[in-house]
Parts: C-alpha cells; sequence; structure tokens
C-alpha cells in the first residue's frame, strides 16, 4: 500500500483490516479485529503503524 508518500507491506491477513479503512469507512478498532477475525492487539499495531506513517487518522466516534 502506498499512502502519505510512503510504501507499506502487510500480510495478506491484514487485507481485512484495510479494506474498509481504504474505502473510507469509520469503524472502531474492536469492530476492525472482530471483521478481520484478528487480536485487537494486532489491528492495534496495524494502526499504529499507519498514524505514524501519517496514512491514517484516529478520531473518536463519540
Amino acid at each position: 500500500m502506498s499512502a502519505a508518500g510512503s510504501r507499506f507491506e502487510f500480510a495478506p491477513a491484514a487485507e481485512a483490516v484495510l479494506r474498509p479503512l481504504v474505502d473510507g469507512r469509520t469503524l472502531d478498532l474492536a469492530s476492525l479485529a472482530e471483521t478481520a477475525g484478528l487480536a485487537l492487539e494486532d489491528v492495534v499495531g496495524l494502526v499504529q503503524e499507519l498514524v505514524a506513517g501519517q496514512a491514517a487518522t484516529v478520531g473518536s466516534l463519540l
């Protein structure tokens, strides 16, 4: 994946997390983990990479 001038490489299992984000959907991390069938900690780590690389932002659903 290329975003914000950076190139990111992820395991194939990450597609289930990345697809909704690339499609522009707003989801909480628990929903992403459940949808992808991954541990919440793994999804948090992936999202942290995206945020650190300025390829994603984290907001509040409140």
